[in-house]
């Protein structure tokens, strides 16, 4: 059987139509049917979700009807000029969400709006010969048989069912078809591939993936202290400042003893009826320990309106001494009430808590606590945790750019996640755009500094100028120390208002 020869763009017209295009985002859609292989209706409907820019490669779920439902997408590797297309789009503000080609009714690009713009691209530019999207799809399977692909493998790019579908390129040897399109990709010429050598082009790199967070760094010897202390029923505070890491730190600790957890304090009550329903299986189990009952609206109604010291005990009474582990996430707005709760609670619990600090008056619970306080993570931590959260991207001066990200987070893994979460959003990344993402940041704040002390010399030093001035005859220098010296008299009412109030 005798099959048509398929008509195709030559390397000059292919030239001549990239050349012509402008738009980005027509050159990505031309190159989706010329470099993929794309049908009109599957290039117009790419969504950013079927790029991959790690891999460079596209999704393409074809859309022809008599296609079944389990044949799997065609995995298409981009060409250098496509992924420029796609970098050029993502500069000239493209949204990389849902469709790549957006229509004006919020679905994707229409075909017969793909069609008008390759028919106003041909008129405009005569050189570029006549211009449809079939033909595109054509040149691209010809550039691959001039260049001895095999027929099988152009079948699957192109995503043809049927083999025979693809025999039409296969009426001419590939030499001669090499020829007719001159090796189908643009040639460069000596001088070209010599600029090319000594001046690389820095190209911009696409990033749009979304890592897992799930994991923790630097915290190895706080993690076996506390397993320690727990294995000892030694309660524990976590303390820090804001970002240090704390809750996920304690989220992290498993222990093989059985656990309550508490997110807060904020509503303890509550959190205890919680746990008392959740040590006696069901509301069915507690009505029948707890209150000789078999209506769960009396169980319901008792443990609302019990008192918080009457339900701690009633959960003392349900357990075994020791028994369970007491996580409590967050203490920071302890209210005295819960205070005198945790006080009964921990002669009967280990407990695990964290807060940024606890008031000196509110205190007294954890008094027998032992405090394991966090600090910002050492550098190579940091830089560590940094290249887990970006290291799968692609990052021109990578070092630079995690050495800004530390310096900008002072070892700080809530900044340093917020920091690379930013990052992560944005399609290119080199140091000047971490060093803008850095200069913006609100977290970035100037280490806290004590000047007491230095206070106390300056006004140590005026003190001096008394004597010098007795020495010396200064009336004048005489009366400025006399009158530091009263103030230094009452300087304990000032410092005592810097006296350190919590943990």
């Amino acid at each position: 059987m005798k099959t048509e020869a398929p008509d195709f763009h030559t390397r000059e017209e292919q030239e001549a139509l990239l050349k012509a295009t402008n738009n980005p985002k027509h050159r990505v859609l031309i190159l989706l049917m010329l470099d993929a292989g794309c049908r009109v209706t599957e290039a117009r409907t790419r969504k950013w979700e079927d790029c991959d820019f790690r891999t460079r490669t596209v999704k393409v779920d074809s859309l022809k009807k008599r296609q079944t439902s389990k044949k799997k997408p065609r995995i298409i590797p981009m060409s250098e000029r496509l992924y420029d297309a796609f970098s050029d789009l993502l500069k000239d503000g493209a949204e990389p969400k849902g469709f790549v080609f957006p229509g004006s009714d919020g679905g994707h690009l229409s075909r017969s709006a793909a069609y008008m713009m390759l028919k106003r691209l041909a008129d405009a530019n005569p050189q570029v010969g006549d211009t449809k999207p079939h033909k595109l799809r054509h040149t691209f399977a010809t550039n691959l048989r001039a260049h001895g692909t095999d027929l099988t493998d152009i079948r699957d790019l192109l995503g043809h069912e049927r083999a025979d579908t693809s025999l039409i390129y296969a009426h001419a040897d590939p030499s001669r078809l090499r020829a007719q399109i001159d090796a189908a990709a643009p040639r460069q010429s000596l001088f070209q591939k010599l600029r090319k050598r000594l001046f690389p082009e820095r190209r911009s790199i696409i990033n749009l993936l979304t890592p897992s967070t799930d994991f923790i760094f630097g915290r190895d010897k706080e993690m076996k202290q506390i397993q320690q202390l727990v294995s000892r029923n030694i309660s524990v505070l976590i303390t820090g400042p804001i970002g240090s890491g704390k809750t996920h730190l304690l989220q992290s600790l498993d222990f093989e003893q059985r656990t309550l957890l508490i997110d807060d304090c904020k509503d303890f009550k509550k959190a205890i009826s919680n746990a008392i329903l959740h040590i006696c299986g069901d509301k069915d189990a507690a009505a029948a320990m707890l209150f000789q009952t078999s209506d769960l609206k009396v169980v319901e109604t008792k443990l609302s309106t019990a008192s918080l010291p009457n339900l701690v005990q009633t959960l003392i009474d349900v357990t075994k001494d020791r028994e369970y582990l007491l996580k409590i996430g967050n203490i920071d707005e302890i209210t005295p009430t819960v205070v005198r709760a945790l006080e009964k609670l921990k002669e009967h619990f280990t407990i695990i808590t964290t807060a940024r600090s606890v008031k000196i008056t509110n205190a007294s619970f954890a008094w027998s606590f032992e405090k394991i306080e966090l600090q910002p993570l050492a550098r190579p931590d940091s830089l560590r945790m940094i290249y887990r959260l970006i290291g799968d991207l692609e990052v021109r001066e990578l070092d630079a750019v995690m050495t800004k990200i530390y310096e900008t987070s002072d070892g700080n893994p809530r900044k340093i996640r917020e920091l690379c979460d930013r990052l992560r959003k944005e399609a290119f990344i080199n140091l000047d755009t971490v060093t803008e993402v850095a200069d913006g940041y609100l977290g970035r704040q100037s280490e806290e500094f004590d000047f007491s002390i230095v206070l106390l010399v300056v006004l140590g030093g005026f003190v001096l100028l008394r004597y010098y001035g007795r020495e010396t005859g200064e009336k004048d220098l005489q009366f400025l120390g006399a009158c530091i010296m009263l103030i230094l008299m009452f300087a304990r009412y000032f410092f005592r208002a810097t006296k350190r109030r919590s943990l």
